[in-house]
Formats: structure tokens, sequence, C-alpha cells
């Protein structure tokens, strides 16, 4: 039914391969001179810097080790940055201006555009038709951003292409080799953000379903007592065995080096530990209601292609339901995180189907046979009514505006400065929770006691008596509760305490010196 899948000769994928490569580098070229403009203009969100910072502990903090890079959040953001930390010994902006994490998320979208360019070649779609969806969902503002910000978004959104795209051609083709693809593209996933579980969930759900309904795969076992399950079982495990081996190291890591196998769930720096901090919505539909609001334009390529499979004809067939599993999926998950107060619920952390979605087009081309023109058109007019949307949103929507607001700590640059000038040859005691990038900016990193460092807590826990000279402390309220210092010392900020004098306040920072 329809066309077929595509074989290329030697000389034609050569000719492919450099396509690919050229389109990739003009993307990432694109997102990194974005995301350097960002950074010495000043747009620096938190979470990404965060996760620079993890980066220069490793370096920057004494011992040197790998673990200083913290177990709440995903490793692999942070093991790139390494070779520009490192460089950063010569020029600082290096990371302090997001050259460093705009390099890594300007890298995956690179990857994201080069696997939906070459599934859609594998399917047999002209040129300039893909060439339009890619370049829609590229230039698209949100894409743009997210890609040039450092933030781990675009990354899981670009390991998600990749994963659909070899699924796309699992099922067209039944080769073995894409589901291996499959499968270590997970675990660059994972690496990424914890998402990946749930989302291999919904991706598993949609190949059971193809395993059990498909002509195709059907020719490989025998349809009698428990042989489909066989076959279903013994595809997953190659599938995402990979994934769970991941999974369990990480496990054993945390287990290790804390002595909690779910210190990246529970510890005081986890997203379990942010969620006192969660808006309580009441009732399911309160929630739903909150959802829609700031998700409906990333829903819109996905309304396109449920469109175009319609108009197609193809609206009916099983594969529209894996992708009604595949492409929102998160987004109902994250729904019911935010239901159960286990999410803050940003634009961000509902924007996937803008990403996944654009990575069926080349199935559903297939799929359409004679009118693939109309699938690859209707979602080109999806895509850039969403780039309108959100080119609108980002000025004159606060609901949009969100993603901006968690930049870094103002006035940590202020503080590094003070640091810097007046406390030199001192042990300076933080919680680098909120003083990453005071930490980022210090001159001489290596003496100052942070989170990571083997004694921190018992400076924490008697600063007095372990030799620190100065402490750095956030304002008490909000994230600031979550500071060590705040829990072991809770009246220091606003009352001091006999062992410490205030030095100077700056922003929501104080700075005390210790008394000997």
């Amino acid at each position: 039914m329809g066309a077929k899948t595509t074989a290329f000769s030697t000389d034609e994928a050569t000719v492919l391969r450099k396509r690919e490569w050229r389109l990739a580098v003009l993307v990432f070229l694109a997102e990194w001179g974005l995301g350097i403009l960002l950074g010495f203009r000043g747009v620096l969100l938190g979470d990404a810097m965060s996760r620079t910072a993890n980066s220069f502990y490793v370096l920057n903090s004494i011992p040197h080790r790998l673990s200083s890079m913290g177990l709440v959040w995903n490793p692999l953001p942070s093991i790139l940055q390494l070779p520009f930390v490192w460089a950063a010994k010569l020029w600082r902006p290096l990371v302090t201006k997001g050259i460093s994490m705009s390099f890594v998320s300007a890298l995956f979208t690179a990857w994201g555009a080069r696997a939906l360019y070459n599934c859609f070649h594998s399917v047999g779609c002209p040129e300039k038709d893909s060439l339009i969806v890619i370049l829609l969902y590229s230039l698209n503002p949100y894409v743009l951003f997210y890609g040039a910000n450092g933030m781990t978004e675009i990354m899981m959104g670009a390991a998600g292409i990749q994963v659909i795209a070899s699924l796309t051609n699992w099922m067209l083709k039944g080769k073995p080799y894409y589901i291996i693809e499959m499968g270590m593209s997970f675990v660059i996933m994972f690496l990424v953000r914890y998402e990946a579980v749930p989302f291999a969930i919904f991706i598993a759900l949609g190949m059971a379903l193809h395993m059990i309904v498909s002509r195709h795969e059907r020719q490989y076992y025998i349809k009698k007592g428990a042989e489909p399950l066989w076959y279903i079982e013994s595809t997953m495990w190659v599938t995402f065995l990979p994934l769970i081996f991941t999974v369990i190291c990480w496990v054993i890591y945390n287990w290790m080096i804390t002595g909690n196998p779910l210190f990246f769930m529970n510890s005081g720096y986890s997203m379990s530990a942010y969620s006192a901090y969660y808006q309580d919505y009441g009732s399911a539909l309160s929630a739903f209601v909150f959802v829609l609001e700031r998700v409906w334009p990333a829903l819109i390529p996905f309304l396109a292609l449920l469109i175009a499979r319609f108009v197609s004809g193809q609206f009916l067939r099983y594969e529209t339901l894996i992708m009604g599993i595949a492409i929102p999926g998160l987004t109902v998950f994250t729904t019911i995180m935010i239901l159960l107060g286990k999410s803050g619920g940003y634009v961000r952390y509902l924007c996937y189907p803008l990403f996944f979605a654009p990575a069926f087009v080349p199935y559903a081309y297939h799929s359409a046979g004679d009118k693939g023109k109309k699938v690859t058109r209707i979602m080109a007019a999806g895509l850039l009514l969403t780039g309108i949307v959100y080119a609108w949103a980002f000025r004159n929507s606060s609901l949009f505006r969100e993603d901006l607001l968690l930049g870094i700590p103002a006035h940590s640059e202020s503080v590094a400065d003070y640091l810097n000038a007046n406390c030199r040859n001192s042990r300076v005691l933080m919680d680098s929770y909120r003083t990453y990038y005071v930490i980022m900016n210090a001159d001489e990193p290596e003496r100052w006691v942070i989170s990571c460092s083997p004694d921190f807590d018992d400076c924490v826990a008697d600063p007095v008596h372990t030799g620190v000279d100065y402490i750095v402390v956030p304002q008490i309220g909000s994230y600031g509760n979550m500071d060590a210092l705040n829990i072991a010392w809770p009246e220091l900020y606003n009352n001091g305490c006999d062992w410490a004098e205030e030095v100077t306040g700056i922003g929501e920072f104080k700075i005390f010196r210790v008394k000997r």
C-alpha cells in the first residue's frame, strides 16, 4: 500500500550523508551562534547554568572527581561540557556566558534535524517537501530558543525524534538494526532527563501493538499459544535492555556514593524536595485547564498530523493510536504529576508534542501513498501556525514568558566580586544550591567549601572548628529554605549567631565572618 521505502545506491547514499551533515552543521551553527548572543545579553537560565556549574565543580573543586557533578540531575549535559570547563581556565566566559551549554543544546538540535532528514529520505519523500517540514520545525521560535539556551528539553526532544525515526524504519523495514538504534537513543535520553522512562513505556506499548496487528510482523512467529508473547518479549529485551542497564547503573552509583540508591529521587536537592513549592490545583479539571493554557501551541502539529491522517484515509488505522500514545504521552504524564503535586507545570515541561509530532510525518507520508504530499503540506501549515503563535506568545503572553523567569540568582556576580576582592586566601563555605553562579565566577574556587566538598557536612555542622572563615547564605524563604546552611542554622540569616558576624548583604545573599 502506498509508496515503498527507498533503497539507495552507494553514490546516492554518499550524497545523502553529505546533505545530512550539511543540514546538521547549519542548524548547529545557527543555534550555537544564537546561544552565544543570548549569553552575552544576559539571557542565562538557571537550570541550564546549573548543569554547567555541575561540570565546573569537577575540575575546580578539591579533590578533582567526577562525582562532584552530583547525582540529582542526569549527567550527560554536564559531561559534554567538561572540555569547555577545562578551557575556561584561560577564558572564564566559556562557561559563565553560556557558550558551553549552548554548544550542547545546539549539538542535540542538529542531531534531531539530521535524524528527521534521514527518515524522510528513507521513505522516499521528495527533498523539497522534507526540507520544508524540517526547516519550519527547526526555525520555530520555541525550538530555536531551546536549541540555543542549554536547557535539556531540546536534548530530550532530539533523542525522541531519533527514537521515532528508528521506530518508523523498524515498522516499515523490520530490520533489527533499528531497534538497537532505538535502544541506544533511549540511553542517551535517560542520561539527559528522567522522562525517558515513561516515554520508553509509551513507545513499548506502540511496538507491542504493531507486533500484534502488523501483517509484516506476524510472519515472524506462530500465531498459537504463547509464541506471540515470546516474540514481543524478546523484541522488547533487545530494545530496552540498554536503558534498563543504564537505569540500574545509575541507581548503583547513587547507592555506592551516597548510601542511598534513590538519592536522585528523594534527596534534599531532588525534584521531590521541590514539591513543597508547587501549586495545589485542587482538582483534575483545574489541573487540566492549567495545562491546556500552556500546551495548546505545542499540540498544533499533533492536530495537523491527525488531520493529515484523516485526509489521507489512514486515520482509523492502528498506527494513529501509536501516534496518539507517543506524541502527547509525556504531556499526559506531566499533567498527572501536576495533579499529584510532583511537578511545577512550566511550559517547557509540556512542550514535547512540538518535537515528537514532526518525527511521525515520514511514516504518515509513507502510509498515505499518492496522498503523501498532502501530509507534508498539512504538517507544514501546522508548523507555520505554531511558529507564528510562539513568536507572538514569547512577547505578549505571560504564560509563555514563564520560560524566562528562572534565570541565574540576581547579584551572584557581585557576591563573587566581593569575595574575590575581600576574602582571598580564605575558606568560604556555601551551599551551591543557590550560589552556583557565585562559585563559577570565583578566582579561587578550589579553596571554597561547597556542596561537593568532602568536608561540607562537617563544616556546615561546625563552621568554627573546621576552619571556615566566611559563610554565604541566601535569603530565608522559597528556594532559600532548601539551603543546607539555612536548614542547619535557621536563625543565621535574619538574626545572626554568636559565632558569626554579618559582613555585608548583597541582594538575597548575606556574607558572615566566622568568629575565632
